[in-house]
């Protein structure tokens, strides 16, 4: 059975389009155009996006939309990603692209853009078993700067550091009325704003340089006869041409029509995180945003299960963060267990919304991370800490309810749901009072972190949320802490829960 799926990524640059048709396992690609429309330049001047590039958007979409009718695209997706976040006028862009085209436009968070943008290495990298091994990904944008460490088939890091295209360019051009070593300021400048996160890097034995983002692909068009792999030897001695300005180099650049500062700004940062890998080789393959929009469309689509490692990036790098602040993570895993038990049980008979497992996983790993800190209200210092961290694949509404689920536990003392949720949109508050429920259970039956009790099997029966367990010893504390739980769990899903030993 053959299907089309489409994707279009209304970037800082160009709005992109990319057709590919589904052929058993295989991608084919049918289309891969890009208009050239630079909203990210304007968006960092002005701070908005004019009328006259909002129909310069609005044309391209149209054009675009009639390539999709001539290959009878049904299922598609339009994201537009830093320009239009950034921007101060993006509700009215957005309203407007709807009304002039009948398109609809998702203005993407950082964290779902490279989410997905990393999503596409699984169809893009014949090798991505070996990269996902041990690996550094340094993806350079407009608006910022990301470094990603892969080890033993785990993300295990990923950081945003404000090290932005848009504005190294002009850090360049101020430069240049300085010094004619220009280059080598912006360098030691970068420098001191990643040496923080050098000791990750060197720590581990990383086999691989992973480059994208940016003007990634116009380096390995432009400067390496549009080689993916390319012999670390050569790019640092472009390295070394490019931080001389070579007249040649920068001939070449701009002879593509890109900016030459522009240009300079994306290796020196390449350049700089190259020195930290001992490796032969850097990567600079084609990954685009497009490519992980139509790989999460594919598996939404055929249900398929090839990006599973992929998706499991967002619980790797959450127990990551569980490491650093030292949470117990026996207790976190008995705990996540358990909810997920309860979750599955009560599925059958309660709405919940597709994104609510990932949430309660989330939730349980980090209901703790507080008390690294702050024993005395430390479900209030935990929620402080999760409304300030940004994980790869989640959306500050999710991180908001995780940081809300996890407050509100309720396993040591009364709190009763039905307050209004700061910062929680009205249609998701009973989600976050259902997800707590769950949570605060599983924690109550886990509270002297032992896992004495094991839940055997959870089900609905009549007016009663039955939980069928086993004891390896008394569990009197357990077993108080499980009555504080019950008052809010009955308000919130009318059925009361009763522990059963079997």
């Amino acid at each position: 059975m053959e299907q089309t799926f489409a994707a279009i990524d209304l970037g800082s640059n160009a709005i992109k389009l990319k057709v590919v048709q589904i052929v058993v396992q295989s991608f084919m690609t049918l289309e891969d155009l890009s208009v050239p429309i630079r909203v990210g330049e304007e968006v960092y001047l002005s701070g908005m996006i004019s009328l006259g590039t909002v129909n310069e958007i609005v044309e391209t979409l149209k054009y675009f939309s009639q390539v999709l009718l001539e290959y009878d695209v049904k299922t598609y997706e339009i994201i537009a990603t830093s320009a239009l976040r950034e921007a101060s006028n993006t509700k009215n862009v957005v309203e407007l692209i709807h009304m002039k085209t009948g398109l609809t436009v998702e203005v993407a968070e950082d964290t779902i853009e490279k989410f997905l943008t990393y999503k596409s290495i699984r169809d893009q990298m014949d090798n991505y078993r070996e990269i996902r091994s041990g690996s550094l990904l340094v993806e350079v944008n407009s608006g910022s700067c990301d470094i990603s460490i892969y080890s033993q088939n785990k993300l295990i890091k990923n950081e945003e550091i404000k090290l932005g295209i848009k504005a190294l360019k002009y850090t360049l051009m101020d430069l240049e009325k300085r010094t004619v070593l220009y280059p080598n300021v912006l360098k030691e400048l970068i420098e001191t704003r990643t040496s923080h996160i050098w000791p990750s890097i060197t720590t581990r034995k990383l086999k691989h340089l992973v480059a994208i983002g940016g003007d990634a692909k116009l380096i390995r068009e432009v400067l390496f006869n549009n080689n993916v792999v390319i012999p670390m030897t050569d790019f640092k001695a472009m390295c070394v041409r490019a931080l001389d300005c070579d007249y040649e180099v920068r001939a070449l650049i701009e002879k593509s029509g890109a900016n030459w500062y522009e240009f300079l700004a994306t290796i020196i940062v390449y350049d700089v995180f190259s020195d930290l890998v001992e490796t032969e080789f850097i990567w600079i393959p084609e990954i685009s945003l497009r490519d992980g929009m139509i790989a999460e469309l594919v598996e939404k689509n055929r249900n398929l299960m090839r990006y599973r490692s992929f998706n499991n990036d967002i619980y790797t790098l959450t127990k990551e963060i569980c490491k650093r602040y030292r949470t117990s993570e026996s207790h976190v895993k008995q705990v996540e267990k358990m909810a997920l038990a309860f979750f599955g049980a009560l599925k059958k008979d309660y709405e919940f919304n597709s994104r609510d497992y990932m949430l309660l996983r989330l939730a349980a790993s980090l209901h703790e991370i507080g008390k690294y800190t702050r024993m005395k209200d430390y479900l209030v210092t935990t929620y402080d800490k999760i409304i300030n961290l940004n994980i790869l694949g989640v959306t500050h509404n999710e991180i908001m309810m995780i940081a809300h689920t996890s407050r509100l536990i309720t396993s040591s003392e009364h709190k009763t749901y039905g307050s209004e949720l700061e910062g929680i949109r009205d249609e998701d508050q009973i989600r976050v009072y259902k997800l707590a429920s769950i949570l605060s259970m599983a924690d109550a039956l886990d509270k002297g972190k032992k896992q004495r009790i094991h839940v055997v099997k959870a089900y609905v029966e009549d007016e009663l949320f039955v939980i069928e367990i086993t004891k390896d010893e008394q569990c009197i504390l357990e077993e108080w802490s499980f009555e504080f739980t019950i008052t809010n769990f009955e308000n919130t899903f009318g059925i009361r829960p009763e522990l059963r030993e079997i």
